[in-house]
């Protein structure tokens, strides 16, 4: 074994020492293309089903949606406090159930209180036959699932028409597609400042009370994060057939053998230099 780490080592450092460095940085470049597998994921492409982060962006303040009442609401005068933006479609077999029953409880879970830290939340459906009618039983349903007395304006549950809805989903980079009947879309939330500021992603059907505590916190002070939960994302495919997200194998084998043959490469290169300073 040791004659054939040597063999290895020597070949691969009988090289010039900037061609070395260049074998390494190729590694690490390899090593880089999660990040850009998810660039092109999210590229926006025709026929895609994703989010397209458009994190500091500004969603604009012309939108005009339908609230439960039918009453015309424009986003900028609506959207003045942290608001946690999610988008379903009322009659979804899919994951827009999980979503928002998840999003009640970790409502109910959570410490947030709108009185003493405004924030609300604003469900739009993007789908244009969705009706005020079937907004307000929603609104009624999921407010009676959080567990805990909330303002009714806490959570907003809007519709509009098509035009209005593509332009929110377009400036939030919500991608989905028309299957027959039904859409094909992805899960998660959105966090906007009061300025209607893109703050944060959170991607899937899960989250934790603390991610609804620090979106609102960060939103409510303007602050733009980066999303952590890519990772999830790059580990996990939404699968438009059976509407879930599935484990991607293939992707994880990739980064972990690259992974290990970038310190495999390392190990070999500081066990070759002790070689030589013992043998001089």
């Amino acid at each position: 074994m040791s004659d054939f780490r040597e063999g290895v080592a020597g070949r691969l450092f009988s090289l010039k020492m900037p061609t070395c460095v260049l074998a390494l940085v190729v590694v690490v470049a390899l090593l880089t293309c999660p990040s850009l597998i998810l660039a092109q994921d999210n590229s926006g492409e025709p026929g895609s089903v994703n989010f397209d982060e458009h994190l500091g962006e500004i969603i604009p303040g012309d939108i005009v949606l339908t609230d439960e009442y039918g009453q015309q609401v424009n986003m900028a005068e609506f959207i003045d406090k942290p608001t946690i933006l999610n988008f379903v479609y009322f009659e979804c077999p899919g994951i827009c159930t999980p979503l928002l029953n998840e999003i009640a409880d970790i409502l109910g879970k959570s410490n947030l209180n709108p009185e003493k830290q405004p924030f609300q939340l604003l469900t739009v459906s993007f789908e244009p036959n969705d009706s005020p009618e079937m907004a307000r039983a929603k609104r009624k349903n999921y407010l009676e699932l959080v567990g805990r007395p909330l303002p009714e304006e806490t959570w907003r549950f809007f519709t509009g028409d098509a035009e209005n809805i593509a332009k929110f989903t377009e400036a939030a980079g919500f991608r989905y597609k028309r299957a027959g009947l039904e859409y094909t879309h992805p899960g998660g939330i959105v966090i906007l400042s009061p300025e209607r500021k893109i703050v944060r992603y959170f991607y899937g059907v899960q989250f934790l009370p603390f991610d609804f505590q620090m979106g609102v916190y960060e939103a409510s002070i303007g602050r733009v994060m980066p999303t952590t939960a890519r990772l999830m994302q790059f580990c996990f495919s939404y699968e438009p057939e059976s509407r879930t997200y599935a484990f991607n194998l293939a992707r994880v084998v990739a980064v972990v053998m690259l992974t290990s043959l970038f310190f495999f490469i390392i190990f070999l290169y500081f066990s070759t230099r002790r070689s030589r300073r013992k043998e001089v």
